[in-house]
């Protein structure tokens, strides 16, 4: 599910590293989120054949 608040999980004054650490954790948080989806769709697609 999508959250209905989207945070800004970087800090004021974030160093680059940590700019760079939380977008990739984002990045895999979504694509771990787009794999579940892409499952769900494909088994709904395969239970109406």
């Amino acid at each position: 599910m999508v959250p209905d608040l989207i945070r800004n999980e970087i800090p004021a004054g974030a160093s680059t590293r940590e700019v760079i650490a939380v977008l990739a954790r984002q990045r895999l948080r979504a694509r771990r989120g787009n794999e579940e989806r892409r499952e769900r769709k494909e088994a709904e697609n395969a239970d109406e054949d």
